[in-house]
């Protein structure tokens, strides 16, 4: 038995090699892969940046622009049509100065309220300004006017909660920012305007 499997070895192996040496025609695998991603966007973010410190300021205002620092009134006693402002208020007026006290500012405008007139005064005093009086109603030509009188120089506007917010929407050319809510004072707006229609707008937050 052993020496018929030794004389069949050699037809074994040729036979191995022979089907080793066969070639198969190879197998071609074709895959498409459709991938179709949808991508939703379910929450818009606001970061405001709370200003501290007297030097934070300074970092955004350009000299290559004209700089209005925008703002509405502190907090009021809240009695009769021309309230004087509360502690909560001059408190708040006095925190303004702090945070100015290193922004070189060219001029200051209130709307001719106490409650507008007494948040810029400190303000104005520590600068040796004059708290110059405007019209809030009609701001389209004033903004004119202060583009051309204060080029390159930054320039405090105190408002109101209707009428910061419609200062913004003549420098920006569209109506981007709605009315603020009654019960905020610690709005601060850094609008960098290149010409009418044409600016950029930071929200800050400040005080208490």
């Amino acid at each position: 038995m052993k020496k018929t499997f030794l004389l069949l070895l050699p037809c074994l192996l040729a036979l191995a090699s022979a089907l080793c040496s066969c070639e198969k025609e190879p197998e071609i695998i074709t895959k498409t892969v459709v991938e179709t991603d949808t991508l939703i966007v379910t929450q818009h973010d606001t970061v405001f940046i709370q200003v501290t410190d007297t030097l934070t300021l300074t970092d955004f205002i350009h000299d290559t622009a004209t700089t209005f620092i925008v703002l509405r009134h502190a907090e009021t006693t809240g009695g009769g049509t021309n309230p004087n402002l509360s502690t909560e208020g001059l408190a708040r007026a006095e925190e303004l100065k702090r945070i100015l006290a290193n922004v070189p500012l060219a001029a200051v405008f209130s709307s001719n309220y106490n409650r507008t007139k007494q948040t810029a005064q400190p303000t104005a005093d520590d600068k040796l300004l004059t708290v110059n009086i405007y019209d809030p109603l009609n701001q389209s030509p004033l903004v004119d006017n202060w583009l051309s009188t204060y080029r390159g120089k930054t320039v405090l506007v105190l408002g109101h909660s209707n009428t910061a917010p419609a200062l913004l929407n003549l420098f920006v050319g569209s109506n981007q920012y709605a009315n603020l809510p009654d019960s905020e004072y610690d709005n601060l707006f850094i609008a960098t305007v290149s010409e009418k229609g044409r600016a950029t707008v930071l929200h800050l937050k400040y005080g208490n």
